[in-house]
């Protein structure tokens, strides 16, 4: 920092110091090495008189620069720092992101498999209900076919009867008493098939 200000003064005391010894009487190059009170009078003075010109002058302005380069050094390491912190920042804000994304990934999947088990349970369960209406609807329809062949049989067995004690009997019994007999005959029938019909299936 001082270089620059030591290198003018170093050649205006030499300046100086030439200058007195000429107008001291001239002894040449032996002044400079032999001091005199002259030559030390105007070194002085000279270097007084520098330094309160390069005060007045050129001090303010370095101090100035030098202040306005410390003040630039010290905002890029302010920006640098905010930078970096901003930067550490946007990295949590990403890390947080993906986090929350995983999450919700696993969220997603986890509805996705529950919806399917609930589907597939809704299907089952929809076919069980299929399963019992057909099987009811073959039991009673099996029932159905089943009470209409006993009275079809039933119908067949009376005309069977009827014809076979015809037969039997029309040499020794009257009508009044074939009638009577059939309709005895006809109501035993009924009475087998009402307990038939009645018995578990």
């Amino acid at each position: 920092m001082w270089r620059p200000i030591l290198l003018p003064l170093t050649m205006a005391c030499f300046a100086t110091a030439a200058l007195a010894s000429e107008a001291e009487g001239g002894g040449g190059s032996s002044a400079l090495i032999t001091p005199r009170i002259g030559t030390i009078f105007w070194t002085v003075v000279t270097f007084i008189a520098l330094t309160v010109f390069l005060r007045l002058v050129a001090w303010k302005p370095l101090l100035r620069a030098i202040e306005e380069r410390e003040r630039a050094i010290r905002e890029s390491i302010e920006q640098a720092r905010r930078d970096r912190d901003e930067a550490a920042t946007m990295i949590e804000q990403h890390r947080q992101i993906l986090s929350q994304a995983r999450q919700e990934r696993l969220e997603a999947v986890d509805a996705g498999r529950k919806d399917a088990e609930r589907l597939k349970a809704e299907i089952l369960e929809e076919a069980r209900r299929q399963r019992e209406h057909t099987l009811k609807q073959t039991q009673s329809q099996i029932e159905t076919a089943l009470r209409q062949a006993q009275g079809e049989i039933r119908a067949a067995a009376a005309d069977l009867a009827v014809r076979a004690a015809s037969k039997l009997v029309a040499s020794s019994l009257d009508e009044t008493a074939q009638r009577r007999l059939v309709e005895e005959y006809l109501a035993d029938l009924e009475r087998e098939g009402g307990h038939a019909g009645s018995s578990p299936s």
